[in-house]
């Protein structure tokens, strides 16, 4: 291997590198990198430039944000993020579940929050795949059920034929449902097929299907769109979605801004 081969090796594993780290930390800072790599912050700057131009990560002050969640991170990380809007947005879409209704409860943190909030109230009937949420509610005065399934360790949440084969029996009223983020497709998206399948089964068989996701979602994305805006009811957000971001989503989804404390 000549010399030059090298260096274009090792460019390209260190640039392989930076973007695995940011895509499943969801940012990172110049000065890390020089550290972790012993380069340059011009090579460190020559990186993250490549990375942007190919479309995996957005050049911030300081450092770099991941634009493409490919890998879902665990969920005590993604709860600690965003958690006045998570706990807003989780607040107003209490206020619509009804006395008796028949309800589910997606996996992800923000729906984490709407499991808090019901945790006091009674006579629901609750359905999830998250072990997470059923954690909170098991001792609530509400009924219930979980799905069966393949237990994916990061999510807590199970997925597959068991929990499809299960859901696809419900007549729903309510479904709560995360999303990777919304940047380039007609619906929200999942990182994850099973766990897409999964949110298809619900959708189908609910009658108002809301998704629950901050504000930031709108500029991330992930491989997987498991429904179109057509088949969501509303979006549920908080009001940092503003300018031609909220102009173009409102045109295919009814939205609903929450303030924030």
């Amino acid at each position: 291997m000549t010399g030059d081969t090298m260096a274009r090796f090792l460019t390209e594993e260190r640039r392989n590198k930076i973007a695995e780290s940011i895509i499943a930390n969801g940012s990172i800072k110049v000065n890390d990198l020089m550290e972790q790599f012993f380069v340059s912050k011009e090579t460190i700057r020559k990186d993250l430039i490549y990375l942007e131009q190919s479309g995996i990560i957005k050049k911030s002050r300081g450092g770099a944000l991941s634009v493409l969640e490919r890998m879902e991170r665990p969920l005590k990380d993604r709860a600690m993020e965003a958690p006045q809007q998570k706990q807003a947005i989780a607040e107003y879409a209490a206020t619509l579940v009804r006395d008796d209704a028949v309800i589910f409860i997606d996996s992800g943190s923000t729906n984490l929050c709407l499991a808090k909030l019901l945790y006091l109230r009674k006579n629901l009937t609750i359905f999830t795949n998250s072990l997470s949420v059923a954690n909170i509610l098991v001792e609530s005065e509400n009924q219930v059920y979980m799905c069966g399934g393949l237990l994916n360790a990061t999510t807590m949440s199970l997925v597959g034929f068991g929990a499809t084969s299960f859901l696809e029996k419900l007549r729903i009223d309510f479904a709560f449902l995360g999303s990777s983020g919304f940047h380039g497709h007609h619906g929200p998206t999942s990182i994850d097929f099973t766990d897409a399948e999964v949110k298809k089964t619900v959708t189908r068989n609910t009658r108002t299907n809301i998704v629950l996701a901050h504000s930031a979602k709108v500029r991330s994305t992930a491989v997987i769109e498991y429904a179109d805006w057509k088949n969501i009811d509303c979006l549920i957000t908080d009001s940092a979605l503003r300018g031609k971001e909220e102009q173009e989503l409102s045109k295919f989804v009814k939205i609903y801004k929450v303030e924030v404390p």
